[in-house]
């Protein structure tokens, strides 16, 4: 079924509590930006999502909203890129790849669900220690570590990042996507690569959230980039 269907579900005060809620939760694994769980732990701010009818309502109107400005943006880089693809530029920036497709919460309520995650994923991820890895990747990727979370303990603490440390946290993203590549199957290291994906996981939302981009915006032709 679509998100929509669930969405009206929610809404039919005919059916069920239990059924709406069911639906509220098949709806937001449909549509889930900052993760199922993240997602689901913001919405639950509203209030007790299984007995508080007004709640439920709230956290749907949340979810939709966020939806709804995904669909734009979506709609308005499709029709730019038709647009560049006439002249033969056929590629998108790394940066909105990283923005369309990264870790973010797309809408205006898009600082709070990230600080909420980002908070609440720091909170878990700041006791853990540093995880065995290859000894020869050892000395750089504790240095990669060491930034990255001064930059997130920054924003957690602060509540923001300037803009400066946010583009020196941008920076770091290169490197934890090659970390994940040869920390992943078949290295061994799954504590390891569980540790650094946490860490992009973070570093993309903070910087999607303070470096955020208008997709559907022309590109002038010397700034395409592979």
């Amino acid at each position: 079924m679509s998100f929509g269907t669930y969405a009206r579900r929610v809404r039919d005060t005919a059916r069920p509590y239990g059924e709406r809620y069911g639906a509220l939760r098949c709806a937001v694994s449909m549509y889930c930006p900052v993760g199922f769980t993240a997602t689901w732990s913001w919405l639950d701010i509203a209030g007790d999502l299984r007995r508080d009818d007004a709640a439920l309502a709230a956290a749907l109107d949340r979810v939709e909203r966020s939806r709804g400005v995904w669909l734009a943006e979506m709609s308005a880089f499709a029709s730019r890129r038709r647009a560049e693809k006439d002249e033969h530029r056929r590629t998108p920036t790394r940066e909105e790849r990283r923005f369309l497709y990264g870790w973010r919460w797309p809408g205006p309520d898009g600082h709070a669900v990230t600080l909420h995650t980002v908070e609440n994923a720091w909170t878990g991820h700041r006791t853990a220690p540093f995880p065995p890895v290859p000894p020869a990747q050892k000395g750089d990727l504790v240095l990669l570590d060491a930034t990255v979370a001064g930059h997130i303990s920054t924003y957690v603490r602060n509540g923001r990042l300037d803009p400066p440390s946010a583009h020196a946290l941008l920076r770091c993203l290169p490197g934890l996507h090659e970390a994940l590549h040869s920390l992943g199957y078949p290295s061994g290291h799954h504590g390891a690569f569980q540790y650094f994906h946490r860490l992009l996981k973070m570093s993309e939302l903070v910087v999607n959230d303070v470096l955020p981009l208008d997709v559907g915006a022309p590109r002038p032709v010397s700034t395409v980039s592979p």
